[in-house]
């Protein structure tokens, strides 16, 4: 059994969906930031820097959200979410998944929590649109690959990476020109929207791309 600490529409989306994916028996335990439950000293014993997810499995905690993917992938290659080890696609898989937590992920958080980064009003909208403009990039970068490619990351191939990114670009929904403006990434926002796995995961959470409640 495993057990995943969230909030809705957090970095525990992809996990979540993979959980989803994999079929395995899992909990689920939500934590509300507007409470600060995330910065509760119970909680921060299991993930000291306060965030979600979190991932209990066999009495050990893992945090951070590539972590879990690639822990859940490794331990259900059954399900077929991951380039194995051998694999002529293993090194593009895992060069995705670091760029998008380590790259995307940074920026989409200079975006979001600006007032981490900066103390003046003006230089927080400084760095918002400086993340703008450098996520524009990036989102160029990774249609090439779909476009040369597609309609995956791994050409055919659908992977937890894909989960992964389409995750970073629902973040994306509120800026000026979101991920989804570019036509690739939109095709694949599309393509992993409509899994089961990803909709029983949207449902759970009660969200929507838009970040309504779902009805």
């Amino acid at each position: 059994m495993y057990l995943l600490y969230w909030n809705p529409g957090s970095a525990n989306m992809a996990p979540h969906a993979a959980l989803e994916e994999i079929g395995a028996a899992y909990e689920l335990t939500s934590l509300d930031f507007d409470r600060n439950e995330h910065k509760g000293a119970d909680y921060l014993k299991l993930n000291p820097n306060g965030r979600v997810p979190t991932l209990i499995h066999d009495g050990k905690t893992i945090y951070e959200s590539a972590a879990i993917l690639l822990y859940l992938c490794e331990r259900h290659p059954e399900a077929r979410l991951m380039a194995l080890p051998g694999s002529p696609d293993r090194g593009l898989f895992l060069q995705w998944l670091v760029f998008f937590t380590n790259t995307v992920q940074e920026e989409l958080m200079h975006w979001w929590h600006a007032d981490n980064y900066m103390d003046s009003e003006a230089g927080r909208a400084e760095l918002k649109k400086i993340a703008e403009r450098r996520l524009a990039g990036m989102w160029t970068q990774i249609c090439k690959t779909l476009a040369d490619r597609g309609p995956y990351l791994l050409g055919e191939t659908f992977s937890a990476a894909d989960m992964f990114l389409v995750m970073l670009c629902r973040w994306t929904r509120q800026m000026a020109k979101p991920a989804t403006d570019w036509p690739e990434l939109k095709q694949l926002v599309d393509i992993v929207s409509a899994r089961p796995a990803w909709q029983r995961m949207m449902k759970a959470e009660g969200i929507t791309w838009t970040g309504d409640l779902a009805a």
